[in-house]
Parts: C-alpha cells; sequence; structure tokens
C-alpha cells in the first residue's frame, strides 16, 4: 500500500532565494534614481497585473502574464530568464514549491505579488525620503495615504516602517511578509470584507496563520488602529452604521482570539503524559515485570 501524500507547504523563503538565481538585485534597493530589475517585476505585478487579475477573478476565468528578465549576476555575465504568472481563481494552484526550469519560473498570482511586496517595501524608505507615500492598491484600499503620517504621529513610529507594515499586513497571506501585524491584517477586514459570517472565518484563521509565522496578536494594538481609521474615514452619505461594524468585528476578533488560545489549552492537555516510574522499580526487576 502506497504511503500517503504528505501536504504541500509553500516555503516563501525559499522562493525568495529561488528569485534571486534569476534576478539577483531582489535582495536590496541601493537608490531610487537607478531602478533594478526586480523594481520593475514588483512594480508590474502591483499596479499593472493586478488589474487584470481582478477583472479576471469578476469574470470568473483565468489569466497569465509572462515578463523578461534581463538581469546581470555578480560577475556581470548577462542572465535571460523569463518569469510566468498565472491566476488561480478557477484551477487549482499546482502543488509544488515554485523552480527555475531552462530559464523559466511558473509562479501564481499570490506568489507573484508576494514577492513584488516584498521589493517594493524596499522602497518605501526612498519615497519617505522624497516626501512620498505611494501604497499599494490593496493598502490603498483600506488606509488613506495622507493619513499615514498622523498615523504614524500617534503611533510615535517612523513614517517609513508605518507603511511598510501597512502595505505588508494588507497583502493577501501577508503573514509570510516580514514587516506585517497581525493587529493591522484584522483592522483591514472592515473595509474589505462586508459578510459577518465570512468575517468571522477569516479573523479566525488569521489569526492562526499569523500565530504559526511567530507574530502574535495584540488586542490593545487593534484598538487604537481601528480607532484611528475609524476616525480618519471620510464620511459615508446615509450610513450611520460604521460604529456598529468596528464593534461588531472587536467582537468577532475577541471570540476568535478567545477561541485561538482555548484550543491552544487544550492541546497541551491533550499531549500524553510521561509516567514517572519510582526508582526502586529500577532495581531487580525485568523489563516489562515491574508493578506501578
Amino acid at each position: 500500500m502506497a504511503a500517503p501524500k504528505s501536504k504541500f507547504v509553500f516555503d516563501f523563503e525559499k522562493l525568495k532565494q529561488t528569485f534571486v538565481e534569476i534576478c539577483p538585485d531582489f535582495k536590496e534597493e541601493p537608490s531610487y534614481e537607478e531602478a533594478t530589475v526586480s523594481r520593475r517585476f514588483a512594480q508590474q505585478v502591483i499596479f499593472a497585473f493586478s488589474k487584470e487579475a481582478a477583472a479576471a477573478k469578476s469574470q470568473k476565468k483565468d489569466v497569465s502574464c509572462s515578463m523578461r528578465l534581463d538581469a546581470v549576476n555578480a560577475k556581470g555575465t548577462a542572465i535571460r530568464s523569463e518569469v510566468k504568472i498565472q491566476t488561480h481563481w478557477i484551477r487549482d494552484p499546482p502543488q509544488n514549491q515554485p523552480f527555475v526550469m531552462q530559464g523559466l519560473l511558473l509562479l501564481s498570482f499570490k506568489q507573484a505579488s508576494l514577492l513584488a511586496v516584498e521589493k517594493y517595501c524596499q522602497l518605501v524608505p526612498h519615497q519617505v525620503k522624497r516626501g512620498e507615500v505611494v501604497l499599494t492598491p490593496l493598502a490603498g484600499a483600506v488606509f488613506s495615504k495622507f493619513e499615514m503620517p498622523k498615523l504614524a504621529e500617534a503611533l510615535g513610529e517612523p513614517l517609513e516602517e508605518v507603511v511598510v507594515a501597512v502595505i505588508s499586513s494588507c497583502q493577501t497571506d501577508g503573514y509570510y511578509l516580514e514587516h506585517s501585524r497581525c493587529h493591522i491584517a484584522l483592522v483591514a477586514l472592515i473595509k474589505t470584507v462586508s459578510d459577518l459570517k465570512m468575517r468571522a472565518s477569516i479573523v479566525k484563521k488569521t489569526i492562526k496563520m499569523y500565530k504559526l509565522h511567530g507574530k502574535e496578536f495584540d488586542m490593545e494594538k487593534f484598538k487604537v488602529w481601528s480607532t484611528f481609521l475609524r476616525k480618519s474615514a471620510p464620511a459615508k452619505p446615509q450610513n450611520d452604521s460604521d460604529d456598529d461594524e468596528y464593534e461588531k468585528l472587536t467582537e468577532q476578533v475577541l471570540q476568535a482570539f478567545t477561541l485561538s488560545s482555548k484550543e491552544d489549552f487544550l492541546k497541551e492537555k491533550r499531549k500524553p503524559k510521561v509516567p514517572v516510574k519510582c526508582a526502586a522499580n529500577f532495581l531487580g526487576t525485568k523489563a516489562g515485570s515491574g508493578k506501578i
């Protein structure tokens, strides 16, 4: 009888290493004036292909795009490679870690987006120095770029760190990204998910996945961010239910957080206890013959 097939676990750190093979400048963005190949890749995915992907999703179909990456390695040798990005709104995504074959790297839209946001965050410090704040479409759907300086001041954090955290946390599966924060991801739900039942499910999953990636949920920080977002949001005509929506979200988050903590407690409780033997049982008894 064949052994059961193990479940595929995506490794984002490994994907970054794979991407560096065909695009060595992915590791850093040394200046604003001279754009790297990987920066062009990031901007293309975030600001161009994302629109095509969103349109395809609404039409219930899949689309793909290809990009040539003409990069140069550390030795100055030209690397000619190609990245093909495929959406998986209809078809199931491949259950394997992406790899380069004959200069071609196949990526899902989600994987490409994670790489793109990881790279784009390297550009943020350069933008802030120039007095600019440019959010990704997903982050811009939740937060206003004009509110970023006020938010940074209210939090007592550097502007570039707040912008990077917002961009990372608003990204789908942002828990893979270094600078993402669980409480910001949950605040984003109030703007992006209106269905209460679906939101409750996503809240629970989000807390769980961030925790698996070593990022604990902070209820106090969640309250601070949600309060700021609520106060800074533009007034909506004929809509007095914003406060109720935030209260519902807070309640859902609290329930999910409590449930997650309870599940962890029960897991610890279910762990089999190692029987403790009296030292006397080890004297003059054969294996398996001692009585407890």
